[in-house]
C-alpha cells in the first residue's frame, strides 16, 4: 500500500512521528507524490478543506483514491469535523464533495493503551525523562513533600493556550463520557490569584509561544521542577484513552497534578485518588476556590509519595516502553487496511 501524507497538520498524525514511521515503513510504502498514492493520509479533517482543489484533481486522475484521517487529538475531532463518531463520511469543500474515512478515540479502540498512553511513545524523550525524574522522586520520603510545596515560589502553575470565548470547544458528549476542556482550563486559570500564578502559553501575553522553543517540553521541566505546588494537568479534551504529558509532567516536577476526569477516566489508573486534585463537575469559580483552599493532609503527601513509586515502576524498562510502541503500531497497521477494506460513505 502507498501512502501520501497531506496537510498542514501532517506532522501531528501516528504515521508522521519519526520512531512510528520507522517501523510503518517496514509495512507501508511512503511516496512524496500523491499521484502515485494509493492512500492519502490527514492528521485533521480541515486538511481535506485546505487542499480541496488538488484533492478534486487526484481523484478525478484516480477514483480509487482513498482519503483517510488519522486523528491522534480529540479536539479537533469533536469541534471541527462534523460526525465524529462516524467511521466513513462527506465532506463539502469548495465544491467538491469528499468521500473519507476516520480513525480516532470514538471510531477506533487503537488508542486503548496498556501501560503507557500514545503520545508518549512518539518520542523516546518522554521515555528517558520521566525514568530519570520518577527514580529521583521515589528515593524522596513522604513528609519531605510538606516542606518542598510549602516553600515552592510557583503555586500555581498552569501551561496551556488562554481559549477565552471559544464556545465550539465547550462541548458535552455524556453518553460516551467525551467534554470539551479547553475553555474550562483557561476560566479556571483566570479565577485564580496573579500573585505566584504561572499562566503560560498562546493567549497569556508571551512573545514567544511554547512551539517556537527549541525544546518546549524540556523548557516546562526545566521551569517547573521543585519549585511548583499545584501543576494543571487538565487536557483540553477528557476521553477515558486520551492522555498526553501533562499528568506525568506534573508529577516528574513534584507538583501536586490538578485534573478533571470522572472515575471511569484511565487517568485514575496512574496515581491514587488522593495524589492528584481533581475538579471533575466543578464550575470554574468553585474549582479555583477549591485549589485555593487547599491544605495537603499527610495521607496527600503518602499517597502522593506511592504514585511516585509507582511511576518510577512503570518508566522502569525501556523494553516495557518499545512494547507498547510496537502494539499501538500494530493495532492502528490493522485498522488501516480495515477501514479501507469498508466502502466508503455513499456520495449523495
Amino acid at each position: 500500500m502507498r501512502i501520501h501524507i497531506m496537510g498542514r497538520h501532517a506532522h501531528r498524525t501516528p504515521f508522521a512521528y519519526a520512531p512510528y514511521r520507522s517501523l510503518f515503513q517496514q509495512r507501508f510504502d511512503y511516496v512524496e507524490d500523491p499521484a502515485k498514492a494509493d492512500v492519502i493520509l490527514f492528521g485533521y479533517v480541515l486538511n481535506i478543506d485546505e487542499t480541496a482543489e488538488d484533492l478534486a484533481k487526484l481523484l478525478k486522475a484516480n477514483p480509487a483514491l482513498r482519503l483517510v484521517v488519522v486523528s491522534e487529538e480529540p479536539l479537533w475531532d469533536t469541534t471541527n469535523s462534523g460526525d465524529f463518531r462516524k467511521r466513513h463520511n462527506i465532506r463539502k469543500a469548495v465544491d467538491h464533495l469528499f468521500q473519507y474515512s476516520v480513525i480516532n478515540h470514538h471510531t477506533s479502540s487503537v488508542y486503548e493503551f496498556g501501560r503507557l498512553p500514545y503520545f508518549l511513545t512518539t518520542d523516546d524523550e518522554f521515555y528517558l525523562r520521566y525514568a530519570h525524574e520518577f527514580a529521583a522522586n521515589a528515593r524522596i520520603p513522604a513528609a519531605e513533600y510538606e516542606t518542598l510545596w510549602a516553600s515552592a515560589s510557583i503555586r500555581y502553575a498552569f501551561f496551556a493556550e488562554n481559549r477565552d470565548l471559544a464556545k465550539k470547544y465547550s462541548i458535552r458528549h455524556p453518553d460516551i463520557e467525551t467534554y470539551g476542556l479547553s475553555v474550562y482550563r483557561t476560566d479556571v486559570a483566570k479565577a485564580m490569584p496573579d500573585a505566584n500564578t504561572m499562566r503560560v502559553g498562546a493567549g497569556w501575553g508571551a512573545k514567544v509561544t511554547r512551539q517556537e522553543l527549541p525544546d518546549w517540553h524540556l523548557d516546562k521541566l526545566v521551569t517547573l521542577q521543585g519549585n511548583s505546588f499545584v501543576i494543571s494537568a487538565i487536557e483540553n479534551t477528557s476521553h477515558r484513552n486520551y492522555i498526553s504529558e501533562k499528568i506525568f509532567d506534573a508529577f516528574a516536577c513534584r507538583g501536586l497534578p490538578l485534573i478533571w476526569a470522572p472515575d471511569s477516566h484511565r487517568i485514575h489508573e496512574l496515581a491514587p485518588a488522593a495524589a492528584m486534585l481533581n475538579l471533575f463537575d466543578l464550575p470554574p469559580d468553585a474549582a479555583a476556590k477549591t485549589v485555593t483552599g487547599f491544605v495537603p493532609t499527610k495521607a496527600t503527601r503518602e499517597a502522593y509519595a506511592e504514585a511516585q513509586a509507582g511511576l518510577a515502576e512503570r518508566f522502569r524498562r525501556f523494553d516495557d516502553f518499545i512494547e507498547e510502541r510496537l502494539g499501538f503500531y500494530e493495532r492502528i497497521s490493522v485498522e488501516l487496511e480495515r477501514i479501507l477494506s469498508e466502502a466508503p460513505a455513499p456520495l449523495p
